[in-house]
């Protein structure tokens, strides 16, 4: 008898007037350049979510931090978010 296995394709609702503070993994080069890899988001059920960016269009500094506009796959969707990085913080925030 097979079990009951839900669906895993990845939908994320994503809050951008929120502004919340997100988990990130990130890569650095040698000379200190860093990009995001992946984030984590809360759903509506307070779980959290593993997103893997698949690109960086592109960044920019921003006060006190840098910005970043990154791609990731949502289902069959290609799906675009703004990270930044607030340096004095040392936080990363979901949106501009």
């Amino acid at each position: 008898m097979p079990f009951f296995e839900p669906d895993r394709s990845p939908e994320y609702k994503i809050n951008y007037n929120s502004r919340q503070p997100i988990s990130v993994i990130a890569a650095f080069n040698p000379t200190g350049d860093f990009k995001p890899v992946c984030f984590g988001i809360k759903d509506l059920y307070n779980n959290v979510c593993k997103v893997q960016i698949t690109g960086v269009k592109y960044s920019k500094d921003v006060r006190n931090g840098k910005s970043f506009c990154c791609t990731y796959l949502a289902g069959d969707q290609q799906k675009e978010c703004i990270l930044t990085y607030y340096i004095s913080d040392h936080r990363w925030v979901l949106g501009s």
